[in-house]
């Protein structure tokens, strides 16, 4: 009779080696937290990966919530195809313009485009070096009280691009200032619009 050979039994691990493994995942847990999580959930990058790998606007729209406009907002699509000129209204004509703000600590402010469907853009805004929490949005004329559509939201000192109105009604973008001290911000613009001010 051939006896079948056994496996050698298993060695239990040391308490050193327990420790060293428990160290080694609580070491890439707290990367993991640091790295993606914060930065997915909160909006902060301590290291500066998570705006690199796109979690730090996840965060920060998050963190943005309901600031803008109205803490439940309802979303109008952008696409408007029976979009039609309000009678009496100049046309749009292509144009520069400047306008500087002030946003006061834990207020908010906005800067808006009248435009008509189809008119496009070039942008530029920028504070005077702090970052500020924005969202780039538009209503239609005559939209009721709560209702735009979110474009753009994130955390910067600074943005540039070009927009194109996919309706007529006001574009432009709304600002918080979250810190403790005033915050200024310019707004340039140029292209087809028929005017360019500040809100209130």
């Amino acid at each position: 009779m051939t006896r079948m050979p056994t496996a050698a039994p298993a060695h239990a691990p040391t308490l050193r080696q327990l420790n060293r493994a428990t160290l080694t995942a609580a070491s890439v847990a707290a990367a993991i937290l640091v790295i993606a999580v914060i930065p997915a959930e909160y909006g902060r990058d301590p290291t500066g990966v998570g705006r690199l790998l796109g979690l730090t606007a996840m965060g920060e729209a998050k963190q943005f919530g309901g600031d803008a406009k109205a803490s439940n907002p309802v979303f109008v699509p952008p696409a408007d195809p029976a979009s039609v000129p309000q009678p009496g209204r100049p046309e749009a004509v292509e144009q520069t313009k400047q306008v500087r703000i002030e946003i006061a600590p834990g207020k908010g402010r906005e800067v808006k485009a009248l435009m008509r469907k189809g008119d496009s853009i070039r942008y530029f805004w920028q504070t005077d070096g702090a970052e500020i929490r924005y969202e780039l949005h538009g209503e239609r004329i005559g939209a009721a009280e709560g209702e735009y559509s979110s474009y753009q939201k994130g955390s910067a000192t600074g943005e540039h691009g070009n927009f194109t109105a996919p309706f007529d009604g006001t574009h432009g973008w709304y600002w918080k200032n979250r810190s403790d001290q005033p915050i200024a911000i310019t707004v340039n613009a140029s292209g087809a619009f028929e005017s360019l001010e500040a809100k209130p």
